[in-house]
C-alpha cells in the first residue's frame, strides 16, 4: 500500500486489490486519517453492490481471468472477493456513516465505452490470452510489481487498453473535481495499485496514460 499525501486535506491510498492484508491497512489508515468522505475506485453500482453484501454476504462469481489474478496473487497472502480494500473502505463509511462515491466509469458509460473501443477481434485475443496467462512468468518481487506486470499484459490487448484508459482518466478526474470542489472537506480516496502512475501524473497536471 502507498499513500499519497496530496494537501493537508486530501489523501489518496493506492492497495492491492485481492489481498486481505491490504484491506487491513486500508482499514487502519482510514481509521488513522479520520476522513469526512470516501472516494473509492469503483462504479457507483459497484459501490451500491457492496453495501448490500456487506448487509448480508452472498456469492460472488468470479470470471476466469479473475481466478488465474488471484491464484497468482496468493502467493503473497490470503485473497478474498470482493477485493478487501473495498469492503473495508465501505464497512467504514457505512458505520461512521460518511458519504461515499464510486468514482469510476458507471455501467451505462461503461457499456457505452465497451461498444465503441472492443471490436470482435479484441474478444477472441481475450479469449485466447487465458491460457499464456496462465503460463507467464510475471514478476513476482513483490504483489506491487506483479499487479503492473499483470495491467500490461492485460492492456496488450488494444480494446482491453482503451478499457482501461478511459477508467483511470474517470477516475484521475473524479479526484481532481472532489478535490477543487471541496477544498475544506477531509477526503480520502481508496484506489488499486495499477493506477497509481496515472493518478499522480493527473495531479501533477500532467496528461493521463
Amino acid at each position: 500500500m502507498d499513500v499519497l499525501d496530496v494537501d493537508q486535506n486530501f489523501e489518496v491510498v493506492f492497495a492491492i486489490k485481492g489481498l486481505v492484508s491490504e484491506g487491513d491497512r486500508v482499514r487502519d489508515r482510514l481509521y488513522e486519517y479520520l476522513p469526512g468522505m470516501i472516494l473509492i475506485g469503483i462504479s457507483p453500482e459497484e459501490l451500491e453492490g457492496l453495501k448490500k453484501f456487506m448487509e448480508e454476504p452472498f456469492t460472488v462469481p468470479m470470471g476466469d481471468y479473475e481466478v488465474i489474478y488471484g491464484t497468482i496473487l496468493s502467493k503473497f497472502g490470503e485473497v478474498e472477493i470482493p477485493p478487501p480494500i473495498f469492503t473495508q473502505a465501505v464497512t467504514y463509511g457505512v458505520n461512521r456513516n460518511i458519504p461515499m462515491k464510486g468514482i469510476d466509469l458507471d455501467e451505462d458509460t461503461f457499456g457505452d465505452f465497451y461498444g465503441e473501443n472492443f471490436r470482435i477481434r479484441d474478444l477472441v485475443r481475450y479469449i485466447r490470452k487465458k491460457r499464456r496467462m496462465m503460463r507467464r512468468e510475471f514478476n513476482l518481487n513483490s504483489p506491487e510489481e506483479f499487479v503492473v506486470d499483470w495491467k500490461n499484459e492485460i492492456e496488450t490487448n488494444p480494446g482491453l487498453k482503451k478499457m482501461e484508459e478511459s477508467r483511470s482518466a474517470q477516475i484521475c478526474t473524479a479526484i481532481s473535481n472532489a478535490r477543487k470542489e471541496m477544498p475544506d472537506e477531509r477526503i480520502m480516496a481508496v484506489i488499486e495499485y495499477e493506477m497509481k502512475d496515472d493518478v499522480e501524473r493527473s495531479l501533477r497536471g500532467q496528461p493521463v496514460s
